[in-house]
């Protein structure tokens, strides 16, 4: 008898559960679906925590719908328009739109977070009392893009709509943006905005324009900058010459002799260097393609003017190159010299012309018509001549002259002409660079008609020697100098 009471009694209770359940709210049972049946051991308060998450959840996950769809209608009433423009008033109804799934996607994310710790029995803890949500392609240095080729067809796509009067639908632009201040509809416009070009494509760009072989700002003493300029002391004292910081022999008790430094400010301040490339339709529909041409083509471009306005730039709108400095040295031919030629005596006498602090930082640098010229001091006379220029390794593959490695250039002038052969020690010539390197953007549709996107580049950049005049030796008449050339020989 007992049993049986003790089995009507479970049958009872079980009946009651039965009801509960199906009397529960649909939040509840979803709870009871995602939770661990161990999590109603702890207690019942974890089930009604989850079942609240998830009405929460459900709540937002409904208003974040409705509001993309007022976003959807607002866009589409502007393109049935014969403009495509958003107006004002919707332009503002955009925009608080968009600002309103920002903060409902953070409520989301702090929802699921709950269901989270409830699903696996544990708390997270967070220090302040905050969970900070952002958005994943703010720290994505490819901006949500797997290629250079698909952000640039992604440009593409955009500029054929803008054209067609349709708005920019791919969120991963907007979010892009190079000018985030404008307007939505003016950021499908070339000369109003356009599209920066995620980071880690510019810095490939960059990257590549510094690491050819005859990039020669890396060799510069190169100093990065945030602003726009920046101010050097420079001393071209010596300890031998009149003025600057000097050294004396004192007696004893005697009074020491003073000296002071003598510092003139050199004052830098960046200069614009730009490329604007454009890409045929064909290309952008080969995202492998593109980027190896973007990637290839702009570096080439931008070291090629960087490196011509280190060499002979005037100071105008570009750095001022050492061969317009005022520091450089010209070494003359010697007496009876053909023309086109080069001696052995060029180049001890060039050398001997360095200042000594600089040759052993110091490379060659000569034009292609140099070569042969180079070639008759190795071999024409072997036993006077085969320490002078060894045509074998080198940093730059064109050997060493006199111990130094040899690069060949097409900044120098021909053979004969002054500058074919330049020693110089680019330590001695001072740059700075804005931080962050080269910065890239889409310029939309320009030249659409013609089947073309462009793509650009800006790079900041200045410099000037560190000396403005040639250095007076302590001993000996022949000024020495970082910079030293080869004088005109026809």
């Amino acid at each position: 008898m007992k049993n049986f009471r003790s089995f009507l009694a479970f049958v009872a209770i079980a009946a009651l559960a039965v009801g509960a359940a199906f009397a529960a709210p649909p939040d509840l049972l979803l709870a009871h679906a995602i939770l661990p049946p161990d999590a109603f051991g702890t207690g019942h308060l974890m089930a009604f925590a989850a079942a609240g998450s998830i009405k929460q959840l459900n709540a937002l996950l409904a208003s974040r719908k409705s509001t993309l769809d007022a976003m959807a209608a607002i866009t589409a009433a502007a393109e049935a328009r014969e403009d495509g423009m958003l107006t004002a008033d919707e332009r503002t109804q955009f925009d608080a739109h968009a600002d309103k799934i920002k903060t409902l996607d953070g409520d989301i994310a702090r929802v699921r977070s709950n269901l989270d710790a409830a699903r696996t029995g544990t708390s997270v803890e967070v220090p302040d009392g905050r969970i900070s949500v952002e958005d994943n392609r703010a720290a994505d240095p490819r901006g949500g893009f797997r290629s250079m080729g698909e952000f640039a067809a992604a440009v593409h796509a955009a500029s054929v709509a803008a054209v067609n009067g349709h708005q920019v639908r791919d969120d991963r632009l907007i979010f892009n943006a190079a000018a985030p201040g404008s307007s939505y509809a003016n950021e499908s416009a070339g000369s109003d905005g356009g599209f920066l070009v995620p980071l880690e494509y510019s810095q490939n760009i960059f990257q590549a324009s510094q690491n050819q072989v005859d990039a020669l700002l890396p060799y510069t003493d190169s100093t990065p900058v945030t602003g726009n300029s920046m101010a050097f002391p420079v001393d071209e004292t010596t300890p031998w010459g009149s003025s600057g910081i000097k050294a004396f022999w004192t007696n004893e008790a005697a009074e020491m002799a003073k000296s002071k430094p003598a510092l003139d400010p050199m004052q830098l301040r960046l200069q614009k260097l730009t490329c604007l490339v454009p890409v045929t339709d064909e290309l952008l529909a080969d995202s492998g393609a593109i980027g190896s041409y973007l990637n290839a083509q702009t570096p080439v471009a931008m070291n090629w003017r960087t490196n011509e306005a280190l060499w002979g730039g005037d100071g105008i709108g570009k750095p001022r190159g050492f061969f317009l400095g005022g520091a450089m040295v010209s070494v003359a031919k010697e007496s009876g010299q053909g023309g086109g030629t080069v001696v052995r005596q060029n180049i001890t006498k060039m050398r001997a012309r360095m200042a000594p602090a600089s040759y052993r930082r110091a490379f060659w640098m000569i034009n292609n018509d140099v070569l042969p010229q180079l070639d008759e001091l190795a071999y024409g006379q072997v036993g006077t001549n085969s320490a002078i220029y060894n045509p074998v390794g080198g940093d730059f593959g064109y050997g060493t002259l006199l111990g130094r490695p040899v690069m060949v250039t097409q900044h120098n002038p021909t053979v004969g002409a002054q500058g074919d052969i330049a020693l110089v020690d680019w330590k001695s010539y001072r740059t700075i660079t804005k931080s962050g390197g080269v910065e890239t953007a889409t310029s939309m549709h320009l030249w659409f008609d013609l089947g073309l996107t462009a793509f650009r580049a800006i790079f900041r950049v200045a410099g000037q020697p560190l000396v403005t005049k040639p250095i007076t030796p302590n001993n000996g008449t022949a000024t020495l100098s970082p910079f030293v050339v080869l004088d005109v020989r026809s």
